[in-house]
């Protein structure tokens, strides 16, 4: 499995097993964007050789165990269409947490508690929003087994993902700026980009841009999104058409943030040294570019619709839900905008000045 180049025509094609064992081809077009397709496809295939397993056999009437139980909920959302990043984050959890401590006990036989004291031991460091979605996996998990009848029970059929708390963001444009120009060369564009764009900022939207995704004479660019596998068109400013064009003469990459001529991954690390040097006290993550993106969009009046398509969310009521906090005084400003009824005669008079009381009159004589 790797790609190839016709020397007849000049393709880029993949060979590859698929899931039979049969020998296949995939043909893709020529030049960079070819070849991008190509190197594309071919890492989907290397990714999901990791998650793919034969089928598990169930036996009726047979004891479940969790790693069976497991590849079978894998399989089925594979065929389905979830992102490889979702399935391997999935397998990865499962096989690394999971099914080494129940390996020898069956679904029917784990407890709620069990589960809740792994995901507190394991996972002590990680924020309250990734316990929840591990834990949202292993629900589903579980759920999948019961709805198949291949088990009796969902040990977390009662947990209840918590609600939470809307991120406290405390970056601010002066803020983001400092920490742009303290930071290396590769970190100070990812941020330059995600400001402009507002897109999200890991591996499904930031990191996935390609120069292809552009459209140099529309003014705009195409992001997908993987969380709800749709595109959106971003308009660009034309400063920053300026910024793009010159950076991508320089590229020695298809995507438009790279590292030494490689795709980029994540910033943890030279974020953070950028956030220590410019004097930072607060944390900050790179999804803070996003949060203040739509801050100052909407705090600037813009339109909260309009937001809402450049941010790529589901719907505006998710938008307002998750950012009208952060808004101030919009409440203020906006009931100051409601007429009042009260007409100017009917104003309040200044009360007049007590008249001086008078010498009583003289007594007759």
């Amino acid at each position: 499995m790797s790609v190839h180049k016709r020397s007849n025509n000049g393709t880029y094609f993949v060979s590859y097993r698929d899931a039979d064992g049969k020998q296949r081809t995939k043909t893709f077009g020529t030049g960079r964007e070819g070849k991008r397709q190509a190197n594309k496809f071919d890492e989907e295939i290397k990714a999901r050789k990791k998650v793919e397993a034969p089928l598990p056999v169930f036996v009726p009437g047979a004891k479940v165990y969790l790693d069976q139980l497991a590849q079978a909920y894998i399989n089925a959302k594979k065929s389905e269409g979830r992102s490889v990043r979702w399935l391997q984050e999935l397998a990865t959890l499962l096989k690394k947490h999971f099914i080494p401590v129940f390996a020898q006990r069956p679904v029917d036989e784990i407890r709620f508690e069990e589960v809740i004291e792994i995901i507190r031991k394991e996972y002590a460091d990680r924020s309250q929003t990734t316990r929840s979605r591990y834990l949202s996996y292993l629900k589903m998990v579980f759920q999948y087994g019961v709805d198949y009848e291949l088990t009796l029970k969902n040990p977390l059929k009662r947990w209840k993902k918590p609600k939470e708390r809307p991120r406290d963001t405390k970056l601010t444009v002066a803020d983001l700026m400092t920490i742009k120009d303290v930071a290396r060369p590769h970190l100070a564009w990812a941020i330059e980009v995600a400001w402009n764009l507002g897109v999200r900022t890991g591996e499904s939207e930031l990191l996935a841009l390609t120069w292809n995704d552009i459209d140099w004479e529309g003014n705009s660019i195409k992001v997908y999104a993987t969380k709800t596998k749709t595109t959106r068109i971003i308009p660009i400013a034309p400063e920053f058409m300026e910024r793009l064009q010159t950076v991508r003469e320089k590229a020695k990459c298809e995507h438009v943030i790279e590292y030494q001529g490689k795709p980029m991954r994540k910033f943890r690390r030279s974020l953070k040294t950028a956030v220590e040097k410019a004097g930072i006290t607060y944390p900050v993550i790179m999804y803070d570019i996003r949060h203040l993106f739509a801050t100052v969009l909407l705090r600037e009046g813009g339109d909260v619709a309009a937001v809402s398509k450049l941010m790529g969310h589901a719907s505006v009521k998710m938008t307002v839900d998750q950012y009208y906090h952060l808004l101030g005084d919009e409440k203020r400003r906006t009931i100051a905008k409601l007429p009042s009824l009260s007409r100017p005669e009917d104003a309040p008079h200044p009360q007049a000045a007590p008249s001086e009381p008078q010498p009583p009159a003289s007594a007759p004589a």
